[in-house]
């Protein structure tokens, strides 16, 4: 497990401090209204499609690259007779 969690107590109470603070901050009690709602999920189903769009795009990058290293391997292999 990683140890860059472990706190020590002076840092326990320094976070306690602050998360205190932070909830004592005021708050707005009025809700967004319909409209806002509406925006922003639309917002995050444009970014969901663009991400499923994109999604075969990211996965064929690499095996595209390595086709290609493989192709330029091969290709410098069978012309080496040919350059001695």
């Amino acid at each position: 497990m990683t140890t860059w969690f472990d706190l020590a107590e002076s840092e326990e109470r320094a976070v306690a401090a602050f998360m205190a603070r932070v909830a004592a901050l005021p708050t707005t009690a009025t809700a967004p209204d319909a409209v806002q709602l509406w925006l922003k999920a639309q917002l995050l189903r444009r970014w969901d499609a663009e991400r499923r769009a994109q999604l075969p795009l990211d996965v064929m990058q690499p095996i595209e690259i390595a086709a290609g290293l493989a192709a330029a391997a091969l290709l410098l292999y069978l012309s080496l007779p040919r350059l001695f």
